[in-house]
């Protein structure tokens, strides 16, 4: 399996305020530190989660996943959780017969960087503590 593709918080800003680019879904795989700020509007799903090939199948089912045209994946800095689970996403993806499957991206820099960078965008972030 390739390395994930990260993709820039500018990026994602432009996505999440409609540059025309289409559905996305970003999916924050924290637990309980996904308490202190998140993107609006993302999905949390622990990364406990996505250990499991059938847990994963589960939830892409269960969301809806292969709807989206792009999965941005996120965890605190993206370093272990969120590229772990961009992986385990694009595999199980991979194994099913899905007529339409979403690019999976792993966001750089994670919460830790975007809310350093848009803190007080509240279009963008909501239940931030700094």
């Amino acid at each position: 399996m390739p390395p994930p593709v990260f993709l820039e918080g500018e990026q994602l800003v432009q996505l999440l305020r409609g540059d025309g680019s289409g559905a996305i879904c970003v999916l924050d795989v924290r637990d309980e530190d996904f308490r202190g700020g998140h993107i609006r509007g993302c999905l949390n799903v622990w990364s406990e989660n996505f250990y499991e090939d059938e847990d994963v199948d589960a939830l892409i089912q269960k969301h809806g996943l292969t709807q989206y045209k792009q999965v941005i994946v996120t965890c605190f800095m993206s370093q272990q959780r969120g590229p772990f689970c961009a992986k385990r996403l694009a595999s199980r993806l991979d194994a099913m017969d899905a007529q339409q499957k979403p690019k999976i991206y792993v966001l750089f820099g994670g919460m830790r960087k975007f809310k350093q960078d848009y803190a007080g965008e509240a279009d963008l972030l909501q239940d931030v503590s700094l």
